[in-house]
């Protein structure tokens, strides 16, 4: 693929500013224009024939320019304004307009009457439409972004469900017609635009990369790109005005966001921006007695109310699973259910909601495209009741009564055991579903999806008493739950790449996959190495290791992995002194000199000499090597060091 002199991608830019060759009264009644000044069909008519360059040139250079006409928007007035400024000022007509320094050029001129300048209300404006008109500059040309959209609608639609992609294509289509007809294009549709194409360029398959000629290192600079783009319009001095279309593009910035690891300290800067413009449009009240009374009153859109409902209950489930998940934010929410009312998005396939209204309703226990999204949800409830049944672990005030964390541990199996067939992972369940699947291939991811992200949560809630389980018989269970859910992870992300390649997804791109899977493998690797005369101990190593090997593969699709792995795993070298002592073996420093210089750094904090870097075959052996030398940490120093390895992961998504 070409790239331009500033090495963006060419597939991403095209130039929307060359103006209609039609009139403008042709273009608006779509009649046909034979491009005269003034043309026959405004002539038979008699009406003024008008076109973009001719209006803004004539009422500049020549005629009547008294007065602006009541009709003119912001854009032409400043445009007239600024050719007024280049002919007094002697500004070059190409240059970047530039504010004239003063000493209140960041502060809006005040008339004598009291009233703001128009002029400064216009610059505004202009400055708005000018930086738009930069970032569109960049969007694919329409036949590569109805590719780009059609591979998100199978890619990252059924695994986000936010949007309303019939609704979602049209405004796109419209859109670009608005673009090809000279006009500008408002801040939120083109966020939405640019949100959705960085997901089709982070799922890239090989399929599409053939169909627009690109390769994979300029689908991951396209992914760069958009995104910096999309952040540059959220971080742009204007403020975009509140919109349910602002709100479903800042949602799924947020979700490509969350799922890269590119910006890490975005996201929830992004995600309160989507929260505080909620909530400003009332969203959180949005079912309220006095708000369904008022739609039926004055008439509402469905489509615009489901995608409302949706973006919601998105922001709310993300805020609640995070508070259940690891890091620093682990132990508070933001969003409290007592101040909201709203209703559960309808679980419905989008094409059955339309402006008229919803033509079915069907139960949960019918698939649908929004049928995990209502899962994602009901899990994050339970996560955000986690949280409030367990505030004083979080404060280390004091440990919870075991009986809670086995209460707590039959609620994530009650949610388990309920869940529809289709969504069931036992294989009676999986053959029952198998038509299912065939109809809707992106069941299976969604099934693994919500099996993956449920297991971390009961690694989670069992692993502070796991290690204890193996010599106090009162938490033997949650040394057995947290090692089956542990080893249910490390399965299930391998289950994901045979069914994300059924829609073209690829688990290692996504950063939150790959950090459950590493905690997942570590907290085996901790359970071997501590108990390693197990009956099944080598069959646990065995499941370690290949773990290893996973996220090994997924080093070119996320640098940030690798490198908080590397971070992570040298914690185990900066304890106590006897630590030290225990992991002073050459076979330890051989294996994080050697990952480090794999990766492309050496590990800090050692006295001895790197050794030469191992080639990918011997990955096994240098697991082999950990695992046979970790044994001399005790249960505390275990502990410590998997919470501060979640901690550490939490501080990078």
């Amino acid at each position: 693929m070409k790239r331009n002199h500033s090495g963006t991608p060419v597939m991403m830019i095209h130039r929307w500013n060359r103006p209609p060759l039609s009139c403008k009264p042709c273009r608006e009644k779509k009649r046909r224009c034979d491009r005269n000044q003034p043309c026959s069909s405004c002539t038979q008519r008699h009406i003024r024939c008008e076109y973009a360059s001719q209006s803004e040139h004539n009422q500049l250079s020549g005629g009547n320019s008294r007065a602006v006409p009541a009709s003119l928007n912001p854009e032409e007035v400043l445009y007239r304004l600024q050719k007024l400024e280049e002919a007094v000022f002697h500004n070059p007509s190409g240059a970047t307009h530039q504010p004239r320094a003063s000493p209140a050029n960041n502060e809006e001129h005040v008339s004598p009457t009291g009233f703001t300048s128009v002029n400064s209300h216009v610059r505004n404006s202009h400055n708005e439409i000018y930086h738009t008109r930069s970032i569109a500059r960049h969007l694919p040309e329409i036949d590569e972004a109805r590719e780009l959209f059609r591979h998100f609608v199978v890619t990252i639609g059924p695994t986000f469900g936010v949007l309303h992609l019939p609704s979602t294509k049209e405004l796109m289509e419209q859109a670009y017609k608005t673009m090809l007809e000279g006009q500008g294009l408002d801040t939120a549709r083109l966020l939405l635009l640019l949100s959705v194409f960085a997901g089709s360029m982070l799922a890239w398959t090989p399929q599409l990369l053939n169909k627009l000629n690109a390769t994979p290192t300029e689908a991951q600079a396209a992914f760069k790109v958009y995104t910096r783009l999309a952040i540059s319009i959220l971080d742009y001095s204007q403020p975009m005005e509140p919109s349910t279309t602002a709100l479903a593009a800042m949602a799924t910035l947020s979700h490509m966001v969350g799922n890269s690891d590119g910006y890490p300290y975005k996201l929830p800067l992004i995600r309160f921006r989507c929260f505080a413009m909620a909530r400003a449009m009332q969203i959180h009240r949005l079912d309220t007695p006095k708000s369904c009374e008022q739609r039926k009153l004055k008439g509402y859109d469905p489509i615009e109310l489901e995608v409302q409902r949706r973006i919601w209950w998105n922001m709310v489930a993300s805020d609640w699973l995070n508070s259940f998940s690891g890091g620093p934010q682990e132990g508070a929410y933001l969003i409290q259910p007592k101040h909201m009312m709203v209703n559960y998005p309808t679980d419905v396939d989008d094409e059955f909601i339309t402006p008229t209204g919803i033509l079915q309703d069907p139960p949960l226990s019918q698939p649908s495209a929004l049928s995990a999204f209502i899962y994602r949800v009901k899990l994050a409830t339970l996560c955000r009741e986690v949280v409030d049944a367990m505030p004083s672990i979080w404060l280390e005030a004091q440990e919870p009564d075991y009986e809670t964390i086995l209460e707590l541990d039959r609620r994530f199996q009650n949610f388990l055991s309920e869940l529809p067939t289709f969504f069931q992972l036992d294989p009676d369940s999986i053959e029952q579903s198998q038509k299912i699947c065939e109809e809707r291939p992106h069941i299976p991811v969604q099934r693994i999806s919500l099996h993956f992200s449920l297991h971390t949560r009961l690694c989670r809630l069992h692993r502070p008493y796991h290690l204890e389980g193996v010599a106090n018989p009162r938490y033997a269970y949650s040394h057995r739950a947290c090692i089956q859910s542990a080893q249910k992870v490390l399965e299930l992300r391998r289950l994901m790449d045979d069914a994300g390649a059924r829609i073209g997804l690829k688990p290692g791109r996504f950063w939150t996959a790959n950090q459950h899977c590493f905690l997942a493998a570590l907290i085996l690797a901790t359970d071997v190495s501590f108990n390693p005369d197990a009956p099944d101990a080598e069959a646990r190593k065995a499941k370690v290791l290949s773990a290893y090997e996973t996220l090994e593969k997924s080093k070119e699709e996320s640098s940030i992995l690798v490198e908080t792995i590397q971070k992570n795993m040298q914690t185990l070298i900066q304890q106590n002194p006897s630590e030290r002592r225990v992991l002073a073996g050459p076979s330890w420093y051989i294996y994080i000199q050697s990952y480090s210089r794999y990766i492309g750094n050496t590990a800090p904090h050692t006295n001895v000499p790197p050794e030469e870097g191992v080639r990918e075959e011997e990955w096994d052996q240098l697991w082999s090597d950990f695992l046979a030398v970790a044994p001399g940490l005790d249960i505390p120093q275990w502990n410590s060091l998997l919470d501060d390895m979640d901690f550490n992961f939490g501080e990078s998504t």
